[in-house]
């Protein structure tokens, strides 16, 4: 699996937290933002939104709405401002949809060399269109 990602970024939104926010759809359930209970693969995690039953997800490269039943996806802004798919994450780089490795944050910063990862805890509108640290 590589280097698991730190339990600081699992679990559900708190005011200023770093908790990553997914896009999932578990079985039995509709398509919904949510947040990372528990890591099970570098591709595979069990998602929660506080109102489904948490549902084991494979990450995938798809658009929001276009979400099969287990599926999620995590989406990064790179240093031009691009929102970009997550096909493999671990506890310090992602691999983009475009097959790029490159590291990641939380940080807003243009000029880093690194992705910024969406945050489920910084914006108290949870089901907003995006949740990067400076929107």
């Amino acid at each position: 699996m590589g280097r698991p990602l730190n339990k600081k970024f699992f679990g559900p939104p708190t005011v200023n937290g770093l908790e990553i926010k997914v896009r999932f759809f578990a079985v039995g359930q509709a398509e919904a933002n949510g947040w990372i209970e528990k890591q099970l693969g570098s591709k595979k995690f069990r998602c929660n939104n506080g109102d489904n039953t948490p549902g084991d997800c494979t990450l995938v490269d798809k658009s929001q709405g276009a979400l099969a039943a287990g599926e999620m996806t995590i989406t990064v802004k790179d240093d031009d401002g691009v929102a970009r798919q997550v096909t493999k994450i671990s506890g310090r780089q992602v691999t983009l949809d475009s097959g790029t490795r490159i590291a990641w944050n939380m940080d807003a910063a243009a000029d880093d060399d690194k992705v910024e990862m969406e945050e489920a805890g910084t914006n108290a509108a949870f089901n907003a269109a995006d949740d990067f640290e400076t929107d």
